[in-house]
Formats: C-alpha cells, sequence, structure tokens
C-alpha cells in the first residue's frame, strides 16, 4: 500500500455528518436503482414528477452539507457550465437558496463556474466566494485545428462582486468550516499525472506562457471516525496527487472517499494511465470512488472492474451521506 505521510502537526478539525448532493453533472439514468452509498432520482421521479426531473450538462457542481456539534455548514462547490440545469435541478431537489453560507470555485474554467451568476442571484445576498486569484487571467486553448482565445472572459473579479460576491482570494489551504478545507494549490506529485492535453496558455502581467493552472483546487472533509473526503472537480493536478495534498494539509492519513472529474476522458490519455491511476487508488486503500464529469467511460470502467466495492456511479441529482455511525448511507427523498 502506498504511505502518505501527514505532515501537518495538529489534524484539522472533524465534522459530525457531510452529505453531498450533485447538483450538476455530465450524466443522469433515470433506471439506475439505489444503492447502499447513492440515493438517486429514479423511475419513480421521472414518470410521477412532482417538481420535475433533473438535468444533466458537461460541467459540475456539488452541493455540501456538514454537521457539526448541532450546526450545519451548506457550501455550494462549483457552479457548471450554464445557468439551466443548476437553478432547475436546485428546484427538482428541493434546496432552499438561503441556507448557503459559502461558495468555491474550483478554477477558472467554464464547466465549473459558468453557472456562478445565475446561482449568486438565486442565493440573492452577499456570500463569501472562495477562489485563487489566477483565475481570472485571461486563458487560450492553441492547438493546430482550432483555437479557443480568452475562454474564461466571463469570470470577472468586477461581475463576480456585482453579482453578489464577497470574494476571498487565496493561494494557500483556507478552512472555510470545522471539518472542512480548501486544498491551495496543488503540486503533481505522481510523475504520470501531467496532464494531456498540452497548448493551454495564459496571460499574466503581459506575458504570454503555458498555463499552469496554479489556481486549481479541490475540497477536503474531514468526517469524524471516517477519515478524508476529497472533491476533486476535475483533477487537473492528478487525482493521485490531489489526495496525498489532502493528507498532507489536512494531518489525517485516512482517505474514505473522492468524487469528482479525474480528467481521463480524454483523446489522448493511455489506458496505461487509467490503470495506473486506478492502481494508485487501490495502493491507498480508497473505499468509496466516484469518476464522475471529465473521468470518462474508460476510467469509469476500470475503477468498476478492479474497485467493483468502491465505485459508484454518480448522477445529477445524486445524494450520498457519510457519517460515522453508518459510515456511508443512502438519506431519503426530498421530493
Amino acid at each position: 500500500m502506498a504511505t502518505v505521510t501527514a505532515k501537518t502537526a495538529t489534524p484539522m478539525q472533524v465534522c459530525d455528518r457531510l452529505t453531498i448532493t450533485v447538483l450538476v453533472d455530465n450524466y443522469i439514468d433515470m433506471l439506475m436503482q439505489n444503492s447502499p452509498t447513492v440515493k438517486r432520482q429514479g423511475m419513480l421521479e421521472h414518470f410521477l414528477p412532482r417538481r420535475g426531473t433533473p438535468l444533466a450538462e458537461n460541467g459540475i457542481s456539488f452541493l455540501l452539507k456538514a454537521e457539526t456539534a448541532g450546526r450545519t455548514t451548506t457550501i455550494l462547490f462549483d457552479a457548471g457550465m450554464s445557468g439551466i440545469p443548476i437553478i432547475h435541478n436546485a428546484r427538482v431537489l428541493g434546496i432552499d437558496w438561503d441556507e448557503i453560507d459559502q461558495v468555491v470555485l474550483s478554477h477558472g474554467h467554464p464547466d465549473h463556474f459558468g453557472g456562478i451568476y445565475a446561482a449568486l442571484e438565486a442565493i440573492g445576498r452577499r456570500v463569501p466566494v472562495v477562489v485563487h486569484p489566477s483565475a481570472f487571467y485571461p486563458r487560450s486553448i492553441r492547438r493546430p485545428e482550432a483555437m479557443l482565445q480568452y475562454f474564461n472572459r466571463g469570470l470577472t473579479q468586477a461581475k463576480l462582486v456585482e453579482a453578489g460576491a464577497a470574494l476571498v482570494e487565496v493561494c494557500e489551504p483556507l478552512e472555510i468550516a470545522p471539518g472542512i478545507m480548501t486544498s491551495g494549490e496543488i503540486p503533481i506529485s505522481v510523475d504520470f499525472e501531467h496532464e494531456v492535453p498540452a497548448g493551454r496558455v495564459s496571460i499574466r502581467d503581459g506575458h504570454v506562457d503555458h498555463d499552469p493552472l496554479d489556481d486549481y483546487l479541490t475540497l477536503v472533509i474531514n468526517v469524524a471516525g471516517v477519515g478524508l473526503v476529497v472533491l476533486d472537480p476535475c483533477g487537473h493536478s492528478g487525482v493521485l496527487s490531489s489526495l496525498d495534498h489532502a493528507v498532507s494539509v489536512s494531518g489525517v492519513d485516512t482517505i474514505h472517499a473522492v468524487f469528482g472529474g479525474f480528467h481521463l476522458g480524454h483523446a489522448g490519455i493511455t489506458q496505461q494511465k487509467i490503470d495506473s491511476t486506478v492502481a494508485g487508488l487501490i495502493d491507498r486503500d480508497v473505499q468509496l470512488v466516484a469518476p464522475m464529469h471529465c473521468s470518462g467511460f474508460r476510467t469509469q470502467r476500470a475503477v468498476a472492474e478492479r474497485m467493483p466495492e468502491a465505485f459508484a456511479l454518480m448522477t445529477a441529482g445524486a445524494e450520498v451521506t457519510i457519517a460515522a455511525n453508518s459510515g456511508v448511507s443512502s438519506s431519503s427523498s426530498p421530493n
């Protein structure tokens, strides 16, 4: 087993109970059943809808509820590609926007910030938005066959503040609630996790250079009696590097679960890289693995085949509750 030693002298605080709701993801399947790990919007909601059925798009958004000592903190993490699914799905799932205490943006790519303005409008008051300052630099993707110029131009400090954001621009790890920490900048520590595709550039201080994607961050949650739950929305630092970094900054050695996009769905990703990633997850003894968003079918298949007890196929509208008294449990439907 690969061992990662925690570097933090004092482990981070804990939350007693964590509920994760998938507001936006690439995938939805009304024929899927509930499982011991996941509560889904299924056939009953599909054919007898009270509020409608969830929508999917190429993006991701999580809603977290973390309970500690009888108090609940609600956090929106990323906002999908557009404002349509996040608002629609929140209504379908009975989400109360008034309960959201904080918002976190993982990085400055449109499939993660695209719905932020609609979400802030729905919240309707000034709310902290945690984001790395590099998220706002102009970005392009340059390839022989095409060029995407300034594809993040929709994300600006001025527009966010106008929409209701109280910006918290931070590069380092930040505890934002009991048992919940943003990762800060994540070093790529696993040699095969340097990314494909290439061709990303950013403009900084008047210079055009390779985009280091240093704004990318994850959420690290320490659940009492369970261990770390890591939300890694797009895997830009490599999911294994992100997990190792979570251990390092949290002071907690046990990784219970990882949810998110592992960035292994692109055409240039080799099967060897996928297999090595799954081997690394096995080595780290992760008990719940949910490849979502940009992970790709080959990654989902590899995790399902090699880690059948750990694999969870998430969909838009899915809900997972993690607590020490039940490990991972399904919870009642909001409909």
